[in-house]
């Protein structure tokens, strides 16, 4: 089996990975060429490309890569490539991966401490069914091991999304649509945060995070 192989047998269309890539620059989780997103192929991974804007990407610009990281044809994958293969090794049931710079995410990420479970308060129910913790790493330079090896430690179990301090966002789903959503509803509670200055009343504080069955949860 190789390392990349994940549970079922989901392989996305390179037409939907360019159609996020879309979706994400609309939505403002990422902008000019930052960001990258990606999904599993089998045994391989297609990838956006570096130095690219993710808002008008064709499918034939998308890169696939094999489990060492090195491109299977034409084109250069986006510098990232270590973190997207590091969660897709640790957790087979992933199928996609989002990285953002979402000026939001960064700017929440610098007046929160980091944390390997939690970093976040709870401010919604539908934050908590689609987001749940929120782990926040500590700076290391993009495309480094460090970054990768750090985001491996804590992008475990039930993790949805992580924080990168001064840097940005990660989610990940077993679906486009479910990494998209994640990162959707990530984006409005780092909003709320940042606009009230951290003074919004949460549901729960973050190092009070509950399980989902302690509160009803919006569909």
């Amino acid at each position: 089996m190789s390392p990349l192989t994940g549970k079922g047998n989901v392989v996305s269309d390179a037409e939907d990975l360019a159609r996020l890539g879309a979706q994400l620059y609309q939505r403002g989780l990422v902008s000019s060429t930052g960001g990258n997103a990606s999904v599993r192929r089998s045994s391989t991974v297609l990838i956006t490309p570096t130095g690219r804007s993710l808002a008008d990407l064709s499918p034939e610009e998308l890169v696939e890569v094999d489990s060492r990281g090195d491109a299977t044809g034409s084109g250069r994958p986006s510098k990232e490539v270590p973190f997207h293969l590091g969660i897709y090794r640790a957790r087979p049931e992933v199928n996609c991966v989002i990285h953002g710079h979402s000026p939001y995410a960064v700017a929440a990420s610098t007046l929160l401490s980091p944390h390997p479970v939690n970093a976040f308060p709870v401010y919604t129910a539908g934050y908590l069914a689609r987001v749940g913790r929120l782990p926040l790493i500590p700076y290391f330079s993009s495309g480094s091991a460090e970054l990768a090896a750090a985001v491996s430690e804590v992008a475990t179990g039930d993790t949805k999304a992580i924080l990168l301090q001064n840097h940005g966002f990660i989610t990940v789903g077993d679906t486009i649509e479910s990494a998209f959503n994640t990162a959707d509803e990530l984006l409005d509670a780092l909003t709320v945060y940042v606009i009230t200055e951290g003074r919004a009343k949460p549901l729960y504080e973050a190092d009070a995070w509950p399980k989902q069955k302690e509160i009803e949860v919006s569909a």
